[in-house]
Order: C-alpha cells, then structure tokens, then sequence
C-alpha cells in the first residue's frame, strides 16, 4: 500500500487521538481496546498501527494530551500575569475553562485508574512529571503572593500547593456525571473560600467569587 498523503496522515492521527481521549477518560486503560478505538475514530485497525506501536503508544500520548489541555487553560494563562493575586485568581477561572471544555465532558477520571497488568510506565511517567511541574509552579505563584505581602499560610507553602492541585483535581474527576453548572458552583465557593481563609485582603475573596460566578453564567 502507498504512503498516504500528509494531509491524511494528519486527519487520521487526530481522528484517533481524539477518539482515544475520550475513551481512555471515561473507561480508563483496561476499559478500551484497539478495536474500539477503532471503531470510535472509524478508521482500520491496520490504520493505528500505521500510526501508533501500540495501545500503549496511544495512551502516552492521551496523557499528554490531557496536561497539554491543562496548560491550555489554567498553567499558560497564569504565566501570562505578572501580579501575584491576578495569578492566583486566574488558576480557578482557568479550572473553569477546563471544566467547560467539549473535549472533558466525557470525563477524564480514567487517566487516574491503574491498569491491572499492562505496562504504561511511559505514560505515568508523563503524568508523574507534568503533575511535579505543575506543583513546583503553583508552590511559585503562591510564594510570590506571601513575598508581596498578599497571601498568608498556616503550613508550608508546598503542602499548600499540593493540597490547591488536590482540591482542583476532585472537580475534574467527576466530569462526565457532574454537569457543568455544578462544577462552575464549586470552583466558585472554593475560591471564595482559599482567598477568604488566606488573603490578607479579604476583597479578593469577593473578587473570587464574582469572577467565579461570571464564569458560571457563560457556561
């Protein structure tokens, strides 16, 4: 068979990547096969092979998709701010923006679940370190806060970046049963409530929360 032309070749892998995403988020690795995949982005299997070595391959590159969607969102729109509080206020609308994506409305709870014997230390590996680089930042952005004389903590600023990402991650878990509107209403009372317990302006609390809720009523 001929090499298919580039323009295909690249309609098909985003076929399939696509097609995957939204399996692997909503069954997890044991939960999907290559002939659902398959079926899902309705090209051969002959044709996966052509891209992919794999289900393995596939998920790797799912998990990459998924901080890759992440950063879209929440990390690469914080970067872009230079003021502390703005940041930080910025990482709850971002989760918002997450939450309202097409492509998570499935639900991505799968990419958390252990398969029970295939071998995907590739793609945990890739979660593994998207999640460190994510904490190092966030462990960044809220010291810079205290620094400016913004925020206050009653733990280390680590544990407190790690427990934001923890918090955040249990609203993106359920996607895919929770709707929308209920996640943008969490976001919203937990910022009201992060900023409340440790800004030492207690404006910002309300700044959250509006900022929240306007998110709530575009969605």
């Amino acid at each position: 068979m001929g090499r298919k032309p580039a323009n295909q070749q690249g309609n098909t892998l985003q076929d399939v990547r696509q097609a995957a995403f939204r399996l692997f988020g909503r069954h997890g690795f044991d939960g999907v096969s290559m002939n659902s995949v398959a079926s899902e982005s309705r090209v051969t299997k002959a044709a996966l092979y052509w891209h992919y070595a794999g289900k393995e391959a596939i998920y790797t590159d799912c998990m990459r998709e998924l901080g890759n969607l992440f950063d879209e969102h929440i990390f690469a729109p914080m970067c872009r701010i230079e003021s502390p509080m703005p940041r930080l206020l910025a990482l709850f609308s971002g989760v918002g923006e997450l939450v309202a994506d097409q492509r998570v409305r499935d639900g991505v709870a799968g990419y958390w679940l252990q398969p029970s014997t295939a071998d995907v230390s590739e793609a945990r590996q890739v979660q593994a370190e998207f999640e460190a680089a994510s904490a190092r930042y966030l462990t960044q952005c809220l010291q810079d806060a205290i620094d400016a004389g913004e925020m206050q903590f009653e733990i280390p600023v680590g544990e407190m970046a790690n427990a934001v990402i923890a918090t955040l991650e249990a609203i993106v878990l359920p996607l895919g049963r929770s709707t929308p509107d209920s996640s943008q209403r969490l976001i919203a009372m937990l910022a009201h409530t992060f900023f409340r317990a440790h800004a030492r302006r207690q404006e910002m609390a309300e700044k959250a929360v509006s900022l929240a809720t306007e998110r709530s009523r575009a969605a």
